[in-house]
């Protein structure tokens, strides 16, 4: 399997891989021009999330109520609207990862308070706060624009430079674990042996 292909496999599904990689070009377009659309009118001319939505709604309803009347007065035919149904296949295919992602939090949860796993609060606490000092600087929409041109760009950018990437993340990579083996050393591996002798005291 040559590496192109281990790409899109990682990806998983086709039509978004497609989307992702631009090879559906139409589709790649429409959605980054629509998620730069939305990010001007939310974040640069202060439009709120819900009544957009709502009045974007409404003004759909009243032209397709209004076009069905005059197809009625002219004789013309009416509107053709596709089945609007959500599909039992699409809420299993949105309710399987999200099922896998909250069990996996679960099972994080109960490894750091049942099992006393010092490690993995060290883990989840870096990450609590990256998140946080990313959300003290960038709002909601901001975070989810810049996932989508991200998401847009990285892997093209992915499977031109891959050796050259591959390179800097493995040196990436070795310098996190050299600096995690450090933490683990000198302050993990204490905080692990306090609760330990304070047990074997009381005993």
């Amino acid at each position: 399997m040559d590496k192109k292909s281990h790409l899109l496999q990682s990806i998983g599904n086709a039509s978004v891989a497609d989307l992702v990689m631009w090879k559906n070009k139409r589709g790649g377009i429409l959605l980054l021009g629509s998620a730069t659309l939305f990010w001007i009118l939310f974040e640069k001319c202060g439009y709120s999330f819900f009544p957009f939505v709502a009045n974007i709604q409404l003004l759909v309803v009243v032209i397709l109520f209004l076009w069905a009347k005059s197809a009625i007065l002219f004789n013309r035919p009416m509107p053709e609207l596709p089945n609007l149904e959500i599909t039992e296949a699409s809420l299993l295919m949105i309710a399987d990862p999200l099922r896998l992602l909250i069990n996996t939090l679960l099972s994080i949860a109960r490894d750091i308070y049942v099992n006393r796993n010092a490690k993995q609060l060290f883990r989840v606490s870096v990450v609590l706060w990256t998140i946080s000092l990313v959300g003290s600087f960038l709002n909601f929409f901001t975070i989810l624009y810049l996932g989508i041109v991200l998401g847009m760009l990285i892997p093209i950018l992915y499977e031109r430079y891959q050796h050259h990437i591959d390179e800097k993340l493995s040196v990436t990579h070795r310098m996190i674990q050299t600096q995690y083996r450090k933490i683990d050393e000198r302050l993990l591996q204490k905080l692990i042996a306090k609760p330990t002798s304070k047990i074997k005291k009381m005993q």
